[in-house]
């Protein structure tokens, strides 16, 4: 385990399937489950009401030409939930779901071209494992940048026999720390490969199907 000089520690902090609370907890696992589901409830109610009220004001201004844009990315939009929905690990889906109502300093954005099926791979539950544990080793580096938007793009795909995970996060980091929570993960996830640019990280990862 490392420490910086703030004395936070630069560990990779894994998801145990025994302690259902991880950086976020687990959303209906615990004594605040009815408080923190109602929240997701309001940030997806609001979030579609402020779609309807977009769609209107185009309407009532007769902007019909920013319509068909904006009815292009609802339509995205409920298509990459549905996919999320249908990843097949209960504790991931909730996970990212939960992520995107609660995490303020980092947008998550979902990529998927196709339904993927995590049951289907070899090991399952370490791909749901080591994608919430993305998630919170790039938290921490949107979390020391607050001045500017941080954006996570996480995109899966199939590619013949093995899932490809390509995680891409445009903001600022710290290069040192965020190697170090390279070596880390390496330990376990040892396909991992890495790219870094002055204000982008791209971390992938593979996992094999079972035949």
């Amino acid at each position: 385990m490392t420490s910086n000089a703030q004395g936070r520690t630069n560990d990779v902090q894994f998801y145990d399937a025994a302690k259902p609370a991880t950086a976020l907890g687990a959303l209906l696992d615990g004594p605040d489950s009815d408080v923190r589901l109602l929240r997701l409830f309001n940030h997806y109610r609001h979030d579609w009401m402020n779609d309807i009220q977009i769609l209107m004001g185009y309407v009532q201004l007769k902007k019909y030409d920013k319509l068909l844009p904006l009815m292009e990315k609802i339509k995205e939009k409920v298509r990459q939930e549905s996919y999320v929905s249908k990843l097949g690990i209960p504790s991931l889906i909730v996970h990212l779901l939960a992520f995107q109502a609660e995490v303020k300093e980092l947008r998550l954005e979902m990529a998927l071209e196709e339904e993927i099926h995590l049951q289907d791979l070899v090991q399952p539950q370490e791909a749901a494992d080591a994608v919430m544990a993305l998630l919170a080793c790039f938290r921490e580096e949107a979390g020391d940048s607050k001045d500017e938007e941080n954006v996570f793009e996480l995109r899966l795909a199939r590619m013949k026999d093995r899932l490809k995970l390509t995680a891409r996060y445009e903001g600022k980091y710290a290069a040192q720390r965020l190697q170090r929570k390279e070596r880390s993960f390496k330990e376990i996830h040892e396909s991992l490969e890495t790219y870094y640019g002055e204000h982008t990280a791209v971390w992938t990862l593979w996992w094999s199907y079972r035949h």
